[in-house]
């Protein structure tokens, strides 16, 4: 099969056009001819190899987790799905595979596609979807009527988190810089742009910090928490992990590390949601697969507001 892989960390440069075997679902896995795959940050840590003992050092490596397409073929104790299924989902980010003409994966990390949703905009939901609605469900436990900070709100991430916020109830405001427009419109009642502007307004405390930009850490964010507030890091490194879990021992404002888990509910959940229009992935450019280095050079270079997908 066509797919897109490297021999060796490194840069874009490392990521070429191959052959390789055709994969042949294990137990509990389905192998799924992938239609459409989105571009994460998260590919392009792991390709740079500062990931560190997270990832493994066998090569060839195909990037990529987002995913969408039609199953193909049903391993042994793989339920609820048949051949000609269409479905979307995520493989571990850590092991990626989803920039090949066909991958096998867990069923448990795959959901049905709802009728009416088109599969370049499901692939473009697990990853930065699940990471919003975990981060501000189970570690943010948002509720309707709380205030909530997103910093780096233009994001993908950012972008489905203003959205899920201000499904929640919540009073959302959205910090970025360009693409603020874009937040505003997806539901964010206040936007801040942190490169000028007034900022935030004195005062102003929140019930929950995302700190989607890596830029917002909590000993900037605490003083901006109400007494119960919690902040959430999406993408901590280990130590920060560790850190957060004991420092939460001896504080009342939080320190939340996110673990994203890929859950067939929570991917329902996103797919209903962008199906009936309440949810929308907003996609920033559409790439034929064979122009897959093109797509990865566009989100390496910074600046996009939304989504990068790559069809088949």
């Amino acid at each position: 099969m066509k797919a897109f892989s490297y021999d060796r960390f490194g840069g874009g440069d490392v990521l070429h056009a191959s052959e390789l075997p055709d994969p042949v679902p294990g137990k509990g896995e389905v192998v799924v001819a992938v239609q459409a795959r989105s571009i994460n940050l998260i590919d392009i840590r792991v390709r740079s190899g500062t990931m560190g003992l997270l990832v493994n050092k066998r090569f060839p490596k195909v990037p990529g987790a987002d995913l969408a397409g039609e199953v193909i073929a049903v391993g042994p104790g793989a339920e609820g799905f048949k051949v000609g299924d269409r479905v979307f989902g995520a493989a571990d980010p850590f092991k990626g595979g989803a920039f090949a003409e066909r991958i096998a994966l867990s069923a448990l990390n795959l959901c049905p596609i709802p009728d009416g949703l088109a599969p370049d905009v499901a692939a473009a939901l697990p990853i930065a979807g699940l990471a919003a609605l975990q981060s501000l469900r189970d570690l943010g436990l948002l509720k309707a009527g709380q205030s909530v900070l997103i910093h780096g709100a233009t994001g993908p991430v950012g972008l489905f988190a203003v959205q899920l916020a201000k499904r929640t109830g919540a009073e959302v405001t959205a910090v970025g810089s360009s693409g603020l427009d874009t937040a505003r419109r997806l539901g964010a009642d206040r936007v801040v742009d942190y490169r000028n502007g007034p900022g935030l307004p004195k005062g102003l405390r929140f019930d929950v910090i995302l700190n989607f930009s890596g830029k917002f850490p909590f000993a900037l964010g605490r003083a901006l928490l109400k007494p119960d507030g919690r902040l959430v890091e999406p993408s901590p490194t280990i130590p920060l992990f560790i850190g957060s879990k004991l420092g939460n021992l001896f504080r009342r404002k939080k320190h939340m590390a996110l673990a994203a888990a890929v859950r067939r509910a929570d991917l329902k959940l996103l797919a209903d949601l962008a199906a009936t229009g309440a949810l929308e992935p907003d996609l920033a450019a559409s790439f034929p697969f064979d122009a897959t280095r093109e797509a990865y050079a566009m989100v390496e270079r910074g600046g996009v507001i939304g989504k990068v997908v790559v069809t088949s």
